[in-house]
């Protein structure tokens, strides 16, 4: 399963061992070395990583780069001690609070150009930010969610494509939608919800977070749970939400929009390069559906980080700043479909332009709600920025499952959220 990152499932106990594990590349013709772990992820973030790495080394002979992939990155940084850790690390940007909670992430501030944060997205700055002003991590790109389309799939159904925010369709009119294609269908489905990830892993927390925004709530309110994700109107969403499982197609071979099986699918960005390939033309990108507080989409994907305890912290701030340039950007996103993440990268790039085929992820982006609560006229959302993340993705998730599976919405959203509530009761509120 791929978060927004990226979905993929990886034997946890290769990373245990990740401390042994040989760099992939390394010098010594160098006057100091840095140690750096990415994640073992798409092929084409894998060589990515590895030409980039490469040219830094040429580019500075005085600084040079031991690269090591790991599979299971969360588990590595988790288990790994802090004067571990490398001095500069991949990791999923939703991780970050609990990181610095944990005294594992080093403050960029003065380390990292402000020439550098003034160039990133305004979500990619929301979601490097911690409650303490300070900036954790940069970025190379952000994600896209939303949905895909079929044109002519959706023309033959008699379905009219929305294709911005302010026009998406309400719940109502998904729902109307959805019976239209499937009744056009020969195996009676309209739509992928990618199941396939499955949704009560932590698929949820990126994927259907946003009807709980849309719905006019954020997960966490206040620092409480409760009257939040189990408000009514949520509540009342994800009943609507539950009712679409008969129009969904489980995807077990991964493939189902690209092989025209269905004519929506409500997937992220990575999916794109896929999509190009098999869709062509007839692919268009669609807001996701109006719950009453305007559409809502999800934010953030893969950061890096200078390990807190690093002694090469400035060596490890000059790579950060060497990746993060529009040139090694975009070779990473021309790969693996991800949004860029720097206001120059995204403005240079004709799919992102209006009129082109991704244009709705920049426009999406561009209306980031940050840490407010979400309002109707912000759009992007990012995964609660709280030391407490994983235990809320883990436990809402799980409740969408149950509400998927046919349980009732109310009494699913209310257990969670009493049990993130009482999580936090029992961690102090995690204050540091």
């Amino acid at each position: 399963m791929r978060k927004t990152t990226r979905f993929i499932a990886v034997a946890a106990t290769a990373a245990l061992a990740v401390a042994g594990m040989s760099a992939c590349a390394s010098s010594e013709t160098g006057n100091q070395s840095i140690t750096v772990w990415a994640m073992q992820g798409q092929t084409g973030e894998v060589n990515a990583a590895k030409q980039e790495v490469a040219a830094f080394n040429k580019a500075h002979p005085e600084i040079q780069v031991e690269l090591t992939f790991v599979p299971d990155m969360g588990t590595a940084l988790k288990t790994t001690a802090v004067d571990k850790l490398p001095d500069a690390f991949e990791f999923d940007g939703e991780t970050l609070a609990a990181l610095v909670y944990n005294g594992k992430l080093a403050k960029l501030n003065g380390l990292v150009s402000d020439a550098t944060f003034a160039n990133e997205l305004p979500s990619i700055q929301a979601e490097g930010t911690y409650s303490d002003g300070n900036s954790y991590s940069v970025s190379q790109y952000d994600s896209g969610l939303s949905l895909w389309g079929n044109k002519s799939m959706l023309a033959a159904a008699g379905v009219d494509v929305p294709t911005s925010v302010d026009a998406a369709w309400t719940a109502d009119e998904f729902t109307a939608a959805l019976k239209k294609i499937a009744a056009t269908t020969p195996g009676k489905k309209a739509i992928t919800f990618k199941e396939n990830y499955g949704i009560g892993g932590g698929w949820a927390g990126y994927a259907f977070s946003p009807i709980v925004n849309s719905a006019g709530q954020p997960l966490v309110k206040n620092g409480t749970a409760v009257g939040a994700m189990d408000a009514p109107e949520v509540v009342s969403a994800f009943q609507t939400f539950a009712s679409w499982k008969k129009y969904s197609d489980p995807d077990a071979d991964d493939s189902a929009f690209q092989t025209k099986r269905v004519a929506l699918a409500w997937i992220g960005h990575w999916a794109a390069p896929a999509i190009k390939a098999t869709v062509g033309a007839d692919a268009v990108l669609i807001p996701l559906p109006n719950f009453g507080n305007g559409s809502k989409s999800g934010q953030g994907s893969h950061s890096w980080a200078i390990g807190a305890k690093s002694s090469k912290q400035k060596a490890a701030a000059t790579f950060l700043e060497f990746i993060t340039q529009d040139a090694w950007i975009n070779n990473l996103t021309n790969q693996n479909g991800a949004v860029p993440a720097t206001v120059s990268a995204l403005a240079a790039n004709a799919d992102y332009a209006e009129g082109g085929l991704l244009a709705l992820y920049a426009a999406q982006l561009s209306k980031s709600c940050g840490s407010a609560d979400p309002t109707a006229d912000c759009v992007t959302v990012p995964r609660t920025i709280s030391p407490a993340w994983p235990v809320i993705n883990t436990t809402f998730s799980q409740a969408v499952q149950k509400i998927w599976d046919g349980a009732d919405a109310q009494a699913a959203l209310t257990e969670a959220a009493k049990a993130i509530d009482q999580d936090a009761a029992d961690n102090n509120g995690y204050k540091n």
